[in-house]
């Protein structure tokens, strides 16, 4: 046997706990080896020394305490707990990934050493589509009081031809 596996089956050695076929390795070993005998001694020493140290027996009100302290962790844990764990879902990480690219787009905007000509050029683009958009609107507000006017000429042509009920006709 090797050395490292007897200081593996040291303790159990010493402890009584070995088959006596591993027993009989580890005593040849320690008869041949004076470093493995040596560790053998200082621990049969240990456990004489620890042998007198008397057994106490801990208090009720220490073992509740002990038993406690995992309590007042997880108590401790779940305050933040919920917060972590709804940052962390899965259906954010595309949130998460497009706030990533405009945190690096605007980091290129404002310190590319020619950011102000670009943020010129996004500034006329912007201009253009909020012109775009006002035209738009303007177009959709014709649109909805000729949908009136024409709304307001079909129902009259009804009430003419006598097509439609008595409700329609107040319109």
């Amino acid at each position: 046997m090797t050395c490292q596996r007897i200081e593996e089956l040291l303790s159990a050695y010493l402890e009584g706990g070995l088959a006596a076929a591993e027993r009989a390795e580890v005593e040849s070993h320690l008869a041949a080896c004076p470093d493995c005998a040596a560790l053998a001694g200082l621990m049969k020493k240990t456990m004489a020394a620890g042998e007198g140290f008397p057994e106490i027996e801990p208090s009720p009100a220490l073992f509740a305490r002990l038993y406690d302290i995992p309590d007042a962790a997880s108590r401790k844990k779940h305050v933040f707990r919920p917060v972590f764990e709804w940052l962390t879902r899965p259906s954010l990480q595309p949130v998460y990934a497009t706030l990533t690219g405009l945190f690096i787009v605007l980091s290129f905007v404002l310190f590319h050493p020619e950011g102000r000509g670009i943020r010129k050029q996004i500034d006329i683009q912007l201009h253009r589509g909020i012109g775009t958009v006002e035209k738009l609107y303007a177009d959709a507000g014709s649109v909805k009081g000729e949908i009136k006017a024409l709304s307001a000429n079909v129902v009259k042509s009804f009430n003419t031809l006598g097509l439609l009920g008595g409700d329609e006709k107040k319109q």
